[in-house]
């Protein structure tokens, strides 16, 4: 921004008066009063006007640096600046996939700046993607995110208004429920399963409902053969393509102590004896993680090496594929149909919120309400029908 000034005298007091153009073209002019007096500051009044012309120039910078940023980069940074420093590194990690794998390859946001989004260009993205197959539900987490972005955008005086408010979503689903093996099929997994890489992570999950986090980073000091008990307390999670180990899991309640089932502790104590012979057969070569899953160098299991190779092995033995935190479902229901409660259940899994327990897995517990009604008909017409 061009600005220009001198110095003059008023009653006495230097003022110094300047003139400058906006970013809208405009031009203004100002004056302002040193409260310096006449003898032997005129240098001085000078100094302050320089000073103040350049405040200005680098206010015109900045306000034109910010009109011209792009709505992508934006969110980029904010992203990396902000909400990284505010989440969990897999919650973090989620937030830019979904930045990267969808916002980001929209065309349609390329080159537009964030003071020209507009609820009919996000709208468009919205019903883009709802038109290439994604759920209503993970729309709706997208605007969440693009939502959450332009808030911060309004409060830091980047924009005026949020245009993402007037947007129109898709009506949430209500979840329906996910696969769940029988009994009887979770016994022929676990069968089949016998020598398999991932054969200590499946036996785990499937006894304890684990999720695939919490069983990754499952290591031998949280397991107490003379207290007879399991601390979950680590988790493994992906970022970025590289595993993640953290002492520390997805809520508080997410950290339990469970009970060492016999045949769990029966079980584990065998992994770790030929844990202990393949430590002899590796030599140096041997990889002494710590953790209980691993492969048999030691190193141990990546959460992305779990999920594929899974799958991939439902296919080969002929059970329905399902995704391997689905073996949580399963667990759920064979607690279930072992006549556990729902409160039993969501202190088994780790759930912060018996709320969070039924919404998830209502289609299993569903039983619970049957039960409830046995009670009532056998309390208040049993007798009658008796009569």
């Amino acid at each position: 921004m061009k600005a220009t000034g001198y110095v003059r005298l008023k009653r006495g007091i230097w003022q110094i008066v300047f003139y400058y153009f906006d970013e809208n073209g405009e031009r203004h002019q100002s004056s302002e009063s040193t409260g310096l007096p006449e003898k032997g500051n005129k240098r001085r009044a000078q100094q302050i006007l320089n000073e103040r012309l350049d405040e200005l120039a680098n206010q015109y910078t900045t306000t034109l640096a910010s009109k011209n940023i792009l709505f992508l980069t934006f969110m980029l940074d904010w992203l990396n600046d902000v909400v990284s420093h505010k989440v969990k590194i897999s919650t973090f990690s989620q937030y830019l996939y979904v930045f990267n794998t969808y916002i980001a390859k929209y065309k349609p946001f390329h080159g537009v700046k964030l003071q020209e989004l507009t609820p009919a260009l996000l709208q468009s993205y919205y019903n883009a993607q709802l038109k290439a197959g994604l759920s209503p539900n993970t729309v709706r987490k997208h605007h969440a995110n693009i939502h959450k972005c332009l808030d911060y955008a309004v409060r830091m005086g980047k924009i005026t208004l949020n245009p993402s408010i007037m947007t129109e979503l898709p009506a949430k689903r209500k979840y329906q429920g996910a696969i769940a093996y029988t009994p009887e099929q979770l016994k022929k997994l676990l069968r089949l399963f016998r020598g398999e890489p991932l054969e200590v992570a499946v036996q785990l999950t499937v006894t304890y409902g684990l999720r695939r986090s919490e069983v990754c980073g499952l290591r031998w000091e949280a397991i107490d053969f003379d207290a007879g008990t399991i601390h979950i307390c680590h988790t493994a999670v992906m970022n970025k393509g590289k595993v993640v180990y953290s002492d520390s899991t997805k809520t508080d309640s997410s950290n339990r102590v469970l009970p060492l089932t016999n045949n769990m502790r029966t079980y584990l104590q065998k992994v770790q004896y030929q844990q202990a012979e393949n430590k002899k057969l590796f030599g140096d070569a041997y990889i002494d993680s710590g953790y209980v899953c691993v492969h048999p160098n030691g190193a141990p299991i990546r959460p992305d090496y779990v999920t594929p190779h899974f799958q991939r092995r439902l296919k080969e033995i002929g059970l329905p594929v399902i995704r391997f935190h689905d073996l949580r479902h399963s667990a759920v229901y064979a607690l279930r149909k072992g006549g556990c409660d729902a409160k039993d259940i969501q202190a088994w899994l780790g759930h912060s919120d018996i709320t969070t327990t039924l919404n998830v897995y209502g289609h299993v517990l569903g039983g619970d309400m049957d039960r409830l009604g046995q009670v009532m008909d056998s309390l208040l017409f049993r007798s009658n029908q008796a009569g």
